[in-house]
């Protein structure tokens, strides 16, 4: 027999707190309630009316005890209606996307199954030594091109894991993957405290990203391949996490919430680090949820990610900024648009100390890279809003040609285009954010806000993968090569200056003359180059130059003196390597709308002999460069 009394209200949600004893908390300014207990067949069992004595402030509370209720099912009677509670760990009736089930009780696991997690924790990777990847979960694997088992889910994500290992990826952050309301399944979200009826006037089709109201403490139902109701679905998600952990890649899970509290933000983000061990949080919510969460003692160690943040919170650097600055900049330079030099400096720089920057040229809201670089205008006719819905400014540019194109010359300026930007992205201090897909020149045929297709257009296309395999090994060079050179992912933002007095500074700009970087209005090449010698060991480094040609005209940059016994190597490129031409160690000639990266390695007596030349011009007054 199940007997009833009240509860703590301090304890929100479902939580077991004894062998056959749970705790039952739930907010609601009516005066009267009713908790409905199910089997697991989605019987009722029974049911507890909770009047004024079980409230504490607007919070009912009760302890049900007695009898094992570990698979049974739970939710809430309010004016007549069942109502699921928010802090649900589960939903029923959602496994199929965006379809609505036949059967409308929409019940919740009180208690989920154990897990073996066998010793997994959070990572905590630094972000200086982070390469994010951000997917839909749905999209990334739901073509039938994609070649797994399980489409569209969390189980299709770790058919995936080793292909995201060998890309070279360390953080997976996930769209929206807790349970949303992509089909207005629940009108109880859409009404405000007064009862009224809040939905906008024309329902979309499917909300397929996500942004909307949600059950944010239960992952998605139909993102699992275990499609019934009486199982725990929610172990799938583990499994990805502790898999995706043991190949050192972290999971960030983006978060929006509207109407929800602050408490309750906080809450969600407790549970998903403490429950589903993920290592950090992208979050939309207002400013007062953000510095709680930013401040928390539990989350000191978690990523918190949002658009913007001013200040020092938690024991560790563990925030980060997330907007357009750097990707609006990009692409202008890019594109070879005028006065944008001073800001492309700026930007590729950019690392402030009290919290990280997370640059990205293209994400879910926008072009892919390559729609980047084959529309100028956005094509979103099948979102069904005449084209109105999505960015206006883009700056983009489709090489001569919108849309798709085969000519030979097209194609390959488009392909070298999408170098300079992943160029760009992966040799910027900050950490580098890569939209799924752009690897393998995926397109979503110039739709810019695909937020309502849950089609082949949103869908990643895998057939992609093996045609544009010299994108994808490409992408695969950059990120290798920046996790090899440390100078290029440092912890502190470099600052233009020499003070271990090694003849060269930490970072440095060049034009036509080295050393001195030309910002005119016109100018749109420049040469930066990076001294290994602040990474690593004194007795033998590298010097990294990157050239940089948007421009489409040839240039000369010029290159700085190095010692005699060193020489600068081409080694990577967006063009052909043809397309770069060192002169005598002096200048680098550089083909239009290309990028480049040199080496040169100083070696340990050439080193002294700097340092020695260095303290000479210093006695002297002189600093003689170049």
């Amino acid at each position: 027999m199940i007997t009833i009394s009240k509860g703590n209200p301090l304890k929100p949600g479902a939580d077991k707190i004894a062998r056959t004893t749970y705790n039952f908390s739930f907010a609601c300014d009516l005066d009267t309630a009713a908790l409905l207990i199910y089997d697991s067949g989605k019987n009722l069992k029974c049911r507890f009316e909770l009047d004024k004595s079980y409230k504490t402030g607007n919070v009912f509370s009760c302890v049900l005890s007695g009898e094992n209720l570990d698979k049974a099912m739970y939710c809430y009677e309010l004016d007549g209606k069942p109502v699921v509670d928010p802090y649900a760990k589960t939903v029923t009736c959602c496994t199929g996307f965006g379809i609505e089930d036949e059967d409308k009780l929409f019940l919740s696991r009180i208690v989920l199954d154990n897990f073996d997690w066998e010793g997994d924790a959070p990572l905590e990777l630094p972000y200086e030594d982070s390469i994010f990847y951000k997917i839909h979960v749905r999209g990334f694997t739901k073509s039938r091109t994609s070649g797994v088992k399980h489409k569209g889910t969390f189980a299709g994500i770790t058919e995936k894991v080793d292909y995201l290992k060998k890309l070279g990826i360390t953080t997976l952050e996930l769209m929206p993957a807790y349970e949303y309301d992509e089909i207005y399944r629940f009108p109880q979200f859409y009404t405000d405290i007064q009862g009224r009826y809040d939905a906008p006037f024309t329902k979309i089709p499917v909300n397929y990203w996500g942004y909307c109201p949600a059950f944010h403490f239960a992952p998605k139902a139909s993102f699992s391949s275990i499609s019934s109701a009486k199982s725990d679905y929610t172990a799938e998600f583990k499994k990805m996490v502790k898999l995706l952990h043991k190949n050192g890649i972290e999971v960030i899970m983006e978060m929006y919430f509207d109407r929800e509290t602050p408490e309750l933000v906080l809450d969600c983000i407790r549970y998903w680090v403490t429950q589903y061990h993920i290592d950090g949080v992208h979050l939309y919510a207002g400013a007062s949820a953000l510095d709680i969460a930013a401040n928390d003692p539990v989350l000191s160690h978690t990523k918190i990610i949002t658009v913007f943040w001013d200040g020092n919170r938690g024991s560790m650097r563990h925030m980060a900024s997330y907007n357009d600055g750097f990707s609006g900049t990009v692409r202008r330079f890019l594109k070879g648009d005028e006065n944008q030099l001073g800001d492309f400096i700026n930007v590729t720089r950019n690392n402030p100390h009290n919290a990280a920057v997370i640059n990205y040229v293209t994400n879910h809201n926008g072009f892919t890279l390559n729609d980047l670089v084959s529309f100028e205008r956005k094509h979103n006719e099948a979102n069904g809003e005449n084209n109105r819905d999505g960015e206006n400014f883009n700056y983009s540019w489709n090489c001569g040609v919108e849309g798709r194109s085969r000519k030979k010359k097209i194609v390959q300026l488009r392909q070298k285009q999408m170098k300079n930007a992943l160029m760009m992205l992966m040799f910027s201090a900050g950490t580098p954010l890569i939209l799924g897909g752009d690897e393998f020149e995926n397109s979503q045929g110039g739709n810019n806000n695909p937020y309502c297709i849950d089609s082949e257009t949103s869908w990643l296309n895998w057939k992609r993968a093996d045609e544009a395999c010299d994108m994808t090994a490409f992408v695969k060079k950059l990120i290798e090569f920046r996790r090899s050179h440390r100078i290029l992912h440092m912890r502190e933002q470099l600052l233009s200056s020499d003070p271990v007095s090694c003849g060269y500074p930490d970072v440095s700009y060049h034009g036509s003359g080295a050393w001195y970087q030309v910002t005119e209005n016109f100018n749109r090449h420049i040469g930066i180059m990076y001294c290994g010698r602040y990474a690593g060991s004194s007795d033998a480094y590298e010097l990294i130059y990157i050239a940089y040609n948007m421009h489409w005209e040839e240039h000369e940059l010029a290159l700085p003196k190095i010692p005699a016994d060193s020489s600068w190597e081409t080694v990577i490129c967006s063009g052909d390597i043809e397309d770069v031409h060192v002169l005598e160690n002096r200048t680098v000639r550089v083909a239009p709308r290309t990028s480049a990266v040199m080496l040169a390695v100083i070696r340990g007596e050439s080193c002294s002999e700097k340092r020695g030349q260095r303290s000479k011009n210093k006695l002297t007054g002189s600093r003689k460069r170049g």
